[in-house]
């Protein structure tokens, strides 16, 4: 018999469903929930589980999986394949930090959409908007992973509502070149009563030059950190990207290299500047080592620490400011002079003619303005003589 009746604290006695079934494949399965009221309710539970193995539906199977031992399983047979260390690091830094040690232990058939629902309204209460976006992408690779793996048939996530969502802002952050240089002359300088001052001015010097390349080509830092001279052709002003350091979760020792970048289009050759050559042979001239961007013995810099010294020197400026922003600027500076998207689109490598589109063509509102008044100028002339409208 596959109902059964049992003994139970809370209720006196619930009902559980113990049946075999036939999957799509033809091969017997057990299938087990327990905890219905009334008989009625599990009879009309077994009839469901009947009506999907005669329909060839592939029916979840229960285990008492607790989000943790989903997430656990999906890093191990999606996540090391699907994303670079950067990112599965992140996911995974996220889920223990937040998930692991408190609605992780929770089994995931018993998660529905409105106990999700209330558990993200109150990590709203404790969390900002961007942190508890990150929770909710957490999440999603749980349940998207357990449907697929056949432990839940629904995935309550796509319809989670993230509160407090701030306002978009408009435009991106960009660095003046006023203020990038007052940052680079201060991050360059060490200080004369620190112990081997010349060989931290090295160090400052290569911090320097990182922030030139991040201005004048858009390059993310991890592309920066990986760039040797023979990346560089300074005749014919052209640079290729073809690797990055991964770093993140890492030891200084640890950072290696790796051709994973991006996306496809991440890997390319970029034309640059003259301003930015005529810096980078002086630079060359001063480092003897392969990497364009090295401390004092030709190891990688820690884009941590490299971070660290900018925040600070920014703050003591007060200089809002993040590595990125470099990006943002090059991009939205090229946008601003008129150049074709296509064009910026390649120098960002970009897989997407839309994401420069959507990213970047935010001007901002004295932008608009100066394109309004260049663009009307001419018909001042129009108003000033006899066939100015009269109303």
């Amino acid at each position: 018999m596959s109902i059964r009746k049992l003994k139970s604290k809370k209720y006196g006695y619930i009902y559980q469903v113990d049946m075999r079934y036939k999957d799509p494949y033809g091969v017997t399965q057990r299938h087990t929930k327990s905890g219905f009221r009334t008989k009625k309710e599990a009879r009309n539970y077994e009839a469901s589980i009947i009506e999907k193995s005669n329909a060839k539906v592939l029916i979840p199977e229960s285990r008492k999986r607790t989000l943790n031992d989903v997430f656990d399983e999906y890093v191990e047979i999606e996540g090391k394949i699907k994303w670079a260390p950067a990112t599965l690091y992140y996911y995974i830094k996220t889920h223990q930090t937040y998930v692991k040690g408190n609605f992780g232990n929770v089994p995931i058939e018993s998660v529905s959409y409105v106990s999700l629902q209330a558990h993200i309204n109150e990590l709203s209460q404790r969390y900002n908007y961007p942190t508890v976006k990150n929770i909710k992408k957490v999440y999603s690779v749980i349940f998207k992973h357990g449907v697929r793996a056949g432990y839940i048939s629904i995935n309550p996530v796509p319809n989670i509502l993230l509160p407090n969502k701030p306002e978009k802002k408009e435009g991106v952050e960009i660095i003046s070149d006023d203020d990038l240089k007052r940052l680079i002359e201060e991050i360059i300088k060490a200080s004369p009563n620190r112990c081997f001052a010349k060989k931290a001015q090295y160090k400052y010097k290569s911090y320097g030059i990182a922030l030139l390349i991040g201005r004048y080509t858009g390059l993310r830092i991890s592309e920066v950190m990986a760039l040797k001279k023979e990346d560089f052709d300074l005749e014919r002003n052209q640079l290729t990207i073809r690797r990055r350091i991964e770093h993140a979760g890492l030891k200084r020792k640890e950072i290696y290299l790796t051709e994973r970048l991006k996306t496809k289009s991440s890997k390319a050759r970029v034309e640059i500047c003259s301003i930015l050559s005529e810096y980078l042979k002086s630079w060359f001239v001063e480092n003897p080592y392969d990497f364009v961007i090295c401390d004092e013995h030709g190891d990688f810099i820690s884009p941590v620490n490299f971070q660290e010294r900018i925040r600070d020197t920014a703050k003591k400026l007060d200089i809002k400011f993040h590595y990125h922003m470099l990006r943002h600027t090059y991009a939205t500076e090229l946008m601003v002079a008129g150049v074709n998207p296509i064009v910026v689109r390649d120098l960002l490598r970009h897989s997407t003619v839309n994401t420069t589109w959507n990213v970047y063509t935010h001007p901002s509102r004295d932008d608009q303005r100066k394109v309004l008044d260049d663009l009307y100028d001419d018909n001042v002339e129009f108003m000033d003589n006899d066939m100015k409208i009269r109303f």
